[in-house]
């Protein structure tokens, strides 16, 4: 996943830095080293500047599955389309006031599948809030200054672009608010 500032500006861009890229590997990892997520692909996160890349796009083979299975992590070439957004933070995180309104909102918006399109976007984002739609909320903190980490991005499954995240999930990036050079947390939720 590349991603260009301009189409996603933002507080948690590093100085100097206007192209991001998300790359994984298409096999699941039961195993993973940390900060990665039992069962999720290993990824890496690249902050770069457009003027040090290739001018010609270079599109390379995708890499090859290793198992038979595809567990919803093999890439497939598409564009994205940048759209501004609201989104809302988990209902049990809110003032009970708030929550109750977002609640009725989420009922009345939910599609014919019953999704939840207000505290559940889908497809990929940049920032705002994690979704709790499987467990309670918990907090990720730093592992070099223990402070509580923020959302950084997020590609969640989503049937319009057909990213599939391992069983219809989303694959999360928390990072540092202090510095974005004190690594990040990969979680699939």
């Amino acid at each position: 996943m590349q991603v260009l500032r301009r189409d996603a500006p933002g507080d948690w861009w590093p100085q100097g830095a206007d192209v991001f890229q998300l790359l994984w590997c298409p096999n699941p990892h039961w195993d993973p080293p940390a900060p990665h997520a039992d069962g999720s692909p290993v990824v890496e996160i690249r902050w770069r500047r457009a003027a040090d890349l290739p001018q010609e796009p270079f599109l390379a083979p995708a890499p090859v599955r290793q198992e038979e299975e595809d567990y919803g992590f093999s890439p497939r070439p598409c564009l994205l389309t940048p759209v501004p957004l609201t989104d809302f933070p988990y209902p049990g995180e809110l003032p009970d006031d708030v929550a109750d309104d977002v609640e009725r909102l989420v009922e009345e918006t939910s599609g014919e599948d019953g999704g939840d399109v207000i505290t559940r976007v889908a497809g990929c984002k940049f920032g705002g809030w994690p979704t709790w739609h499987l467990t309670e909320p918990w907090e990720f903190r730093c592992r070099e200054c223990d402070t509580p980490m923020r959302l950084l991005f997020t590609v969640a499954s989503d049937h319009t672009t057909r990213i599939t995240v391992g069983r219809w999930g989303d694959l999360r990036v928390f990072s540092c608010p202090v510095d974005i050079r004190h690594g990040y947390e990969f979680d699939v939720h």
